[in-house]
């Protein structure tokens, strides 16, 4: 019988040594106690733009590039986004803002933090706990997740247990889809993260070094396709 490959099995295949190189650094922003890993972000490269494949188009304000960040989002973490110079769609730029979103992620679900609209986190103790809420909110955004938090601890739930909160989605303001879709995207990525664990040559270790240099930001350029990808050419 013929072994089926799987999602990271496709994935593993498209990663090069640039793209494992830049997710090694991004994960540099994350602590030694955090959970978070270079695998963590090779299963959400993965999730969200299937290795750079779907990444959709370039200067919108909606999720888009290597890791489908908002355009507010990823200006929050210093990226250009013009249609003619849109970091999301450069792997070493986008990459970084997303361990450094996921880190601040991590670290809001890990004590009280207000948000917006007065929405206030509840912090969760446990780590790998944590970690559901931080996949969560990466997806379907933090103050939305907090919310869910606070109804289900207004109905006498844990709410530091996902299991517990997920079910109050809805009443926090997502469609059905999108919690539906939410719900399996934490799924989806613990496992794929795992998976990523025992079939890539990323290197856990590396986020025990600081984070690396980038290459400086350039505003004006063109726009190339080289093997299916869209590169940013400065001058």
């Amino acid at each position: 019988m013929v072994k089926r490959r799987t999602d990271v099995d496709v994935w593993v295949g498209r990663e090069t040594s640039h793209i494992r190189e830049a997710l090694e650094n991004a994960s540099r922003y994350f602590a030694r106690t955090d959970a978070l890993t270079v695998n963590s972000l090779e299963a959400i490269y993965g999730q969200e733009s299937s290795f750079g494949v779907l990444r959709r188009s370039r200067g919108i304000a909606g999720a888009v590039g290597d890791f489908h960040l908002q355009k507010d989002t990823a200006e929050r973490y210093g990226l250009i986004v013009t249609k003619e110079n849109d970091q999301r769609f450069d792997i070493d730029y986008a990459s970084i803002a997303a361990a450094r979103y996921l880190k601040d992620l991590n670290t809001m679900y890990g004590k009280p933090t207000k948000l917006a609209e007065g929405r206030v986190t509840i912090p969760i103790e446990s780590i790998l706990e944590r970690k559901e809420f931080v996949l969560a909110a990466y997806n379907l955004g933090e103050g939305r997740v907090a919310y869910a938090q606070k109804l289900a601890q207004e109905a006498g739930k844990d709410a530091t247990n996902w299991d517990a909160v997920q079910v109050y989605l809805e009443a926090a303001g997502a469609t059905k889809k999108q919690a539906k879709d939410g719900r399996k995207y934490v799924i989806d990525v613990l496992k794929n993260e795992d998976e990523f664990a025992l079939k890539s040559n990323a290197d856990k270790k590396v986020k025990n070094k600081r984070p690396g240099k980038t290459k400086g930001a350039c505003i004006k350029g063109h726009w190339i396709t080289k093997d299916h990808h869209h590169i940013f050419i400065c001058g």
